[in-house]
């Protein structure tokens, strides 16, 4: 009997507000850099695939994950051909960025399916590749106190697919792996590393529909619009 529903939390139920690349453009601003948002962006995606990931390590990262997102960043600028100094400081400023309110936003029909859940007595949580930011932004947009549990890979030492996080998950709800499903928008993170430990997964489509194929799946009325998030 399925009891527990845990999400990705980045393009499942989170999404940024505007392309990474500008984001990078206005704070390189700060710095006196003017700099191509486009090119940014184009490095960055280039960089998120081409950085390896971090190596699993006992428990909590030491630095949050951060040494990952420096070296994303600068191969991003490599990419673009930008350049913005003194670039530590740049960092230092960007990586909180992305932290701070109306960064990121909830996906369409987000909040009120959360409700809707535990509503219907799931229990909920997040199973994510991120740090402890997670935290700040799920408060920012109004729905941290909807899970019972958020388990981000830098505390746990360890990225999806790693089987280490899934355990993890399972060790804090004190739950059999039949009894959970897992929904994500990433075939291997999320699909092939809850798969392996028995979890049975829901890969989601397409952003703006994606969630209705959860509501589907439970049976749940399907929506055309959201109420808007109250914190937004």
């Amino acid at each position: 009997m399925l009891k527990v529903i845990t999400f990705d939390a980045g393009n499942t139920l989170i999404r940024l507000s505007r392309p990474v690349g500008v984001t990078y453009a206005e704070v390189a601003k700060r710095f006196g850099a003017d700099l191509n948002p486009v090119d940014l962006g184009r490095g960055f995606r280039a960089a998120w695939k081409s950085v390896p990931r971090l190596p699993d390590v006992s428990g909590p990262r030491s630095d949050d994950g951060r040494s990952w997102w420096f070296a994303v960043v600068i191969r991003t600028f490599e990419i673009a051909g930008a350049k913005v100094e003194p670039f530590d400081a740049f960092f230092d400023a960007v990586y909180q960025e992305f932290a701070l309110p109306g960064v990121w936003r909830l996906e369409p029909g987000a909040f009120d399916l959360l409700q809707d859940l535990r509503r219907a007595g799931f229990r909920l949580g997040i199973i994510s590749n991120f740090d402890l930011r997670l935290y700040e932004i799920l408060r920012h947009l109004g729905v941290s106190t909807l899970f019972e549990h958020i388990i981000v890979s830098s505390q746990v030492g360890a990225d999806k697919p790693s089987a280490r996080i899934f355990e993890e998950a399972l060790r804090r709800f004190q739950i059999e792996a039949e009894q959970v499903l897992h929904v994500g928008d990433d075939g291997i993170a999320d699909g092939q590393g809850a798969a392996a430990m028995g979890i049975e997964t829901l890969i989601l489509g397409s952003a703006g529909s994606g969630l209705n194929e959860l509501r589907e799946r439970l049976n749940f009325p399907v929506v055309e619009r959201s109420r808007r998030n109250p914190i937004e």
